[in-house]
């Protein structure tokens, strides 16, 4: 896809009856002056439609709080909302669209890494910046592309992080069980190289198909294996049907959850009793500090929507402010100038200082990753962040 030439919005328009079904939502008026920032996300099935609408009421509160601030550089900003629908297909279509058709300045709210890799040859195709904030695939910053930038966490560094907690726990046996996408696979395998530290472990991974709506043969599998913990690496259904179909074939192990999704809304309705002493890594705790900027958007959040953001949440905010920041500094909002000025912009984010690690040639370019890692058990059924049990700190 490289060597891309942006087309004009007529061109395009002319163009979009054979392009991929592709949805935008909802329909909105750009004026001249407007600086427009494209959001693509998974919202509609068989995308992580939780996650989504997450990130659209991040992006949306964002807009409206920048809006009523007087935007950026006296300009107004507005939303170009894609919805990539989970397919690699989609995204990069919808991305295209985003930069063509919508003249956007800058792409936000990516999701699935699987869709955001291919979204990368867009964003270096064009020369716009394209900004991750939970695709965790090291290859999201790893391939080095000038346009991409991720604030946020990646593979390889919390397989790092997750093996000094699997030594202090005395696991002997473990199983990934990892869905088949760049995310899933992409964490077995940087966990199989940290795990190399630790020779009295045993490890296997157990690979599914990311959509699948029933693991009962997987999950019998594994608890006739016997293993002390089972990490469960997926962000779809599978989520909370691997706990509740494990423990209803007999796994007795601990469970692991990928990352702190026990905390949504649909976490306790669908896995009931089975969810008792799931472990879930976050990347959020009281103790963690949060800055002027993070209090006011959890502040603001919480006012708009009733409930506290989830700590991915606080990851996309300090995307837009990255945005913010080089289009101030830059007076213009032109894609090509953002993606000279984003490597050098620094700024207070919502939980400390926001710069990106630019070492050519590995996995930190273009890459924030000032985080800690808390592990953290759910002791009885409806337990939440502010009742579950603190059991392992990572800094």
């Amino acid at each position: 896809m490289n060597g891309f030439l942006p087309l004009s919005r007529r061109a395009m328009l002319a163009t979009l009856a054979g392009a991929a079904a592709v949805t935008i939502l909802p329909t909105v008026s750009f004026a001249e002056d407007d600086i427009v920032l494209g959001l693509v996300s998974p919202l509609s099935e068989p995308g992580d439609v939780r996650s989504g609408e997450a990130i659209k009421k991040t992006a949306d509160l964002w807009i409206k709080k920048i809006n009523e601030a007087g935007g950026i550089i006296g300009r107004k900003v507005k939303l170009a909302v894609y919805d990539d629908q989970g397919k690699v297909e989609v995204g990069v279509s919808a991305m295209e669209r985003a930069v063509t058709e919508a003249n956007a300045s800058a792409i936000l709210g990516v999701w699935s890494s699987s869709v955001t890799i291919g979204q990368m040859e867009v964003a270096k195709g064009y020369d716009v910046p394209l900004l991750a904030f939970y695709s965790w695939s090291d290859e999201v910053t790893s391939k080095n592309y000038p346009q991409v930038f991720r604030i946020g966490p990646y593979n390889s560094q919390i397989a790092a992080q997750m093996v000094p907690f699997v030594k202090e726990r005395g696991y002997k046996k473990v199983v990934v069980l990892a869905e088949d996408t760049a995310y899933g696979l992409g964490f077995a395998k940087a966990f199989e190289e940290a795990a190399k530290s630790l020779p009295e472990v045993s490890l296997e991974v157990v690979q599914f198909q990311a959509q699948t709506q029933d693991l009962t043969a997987h999950m019998s599998k594994i608890a006739a294996s016997q293993p002390d913990a089972v990490i469960v690496q997926t962000v779809f259904a599978a989520t909370n049907l691997s706990i509740k179909q494990g423990r209803e074939v007999g796994l007795k192990a601990e469970i692991i959850t990928g990352w702190d999704w026990p905390l949504l809304p649909d976490f306790w309705s669908t896995v009931g009793d089975a969810g008792v002493g799931v472990i879930y890594p976050t990347f959020s705790d009281p103790s963690m500090t949060v800055t002027k900027v993070g209090q006011d958007f959890i502040d603001s959040y919480k006012a708009a929507y009733g409930s506290d953001p989830a700590i991915f949440q606080y990851y996309l905010w300090d995307n837009f402010n990255a945005v913010k920041a080089a289009i101030e500094t830059t007076k213009s909002s032109a894609p090509a100038d953002l993606v000279k000025a984003l490597p050098d912009t620094k700024f207070e984010g919502t939980i400390g200082p926001v710069f990106f690690r630019n070492e050519a040639g590995t996995v930190n370019f273009h890459q924030w990753d000032k985080f800690a890692m808390f592990f953290k058990k759910l002791n009885k059924v409806g337990d939440g962040e502010a009742q579950a049990e603190l059991v392992y700190v990572v800094k």
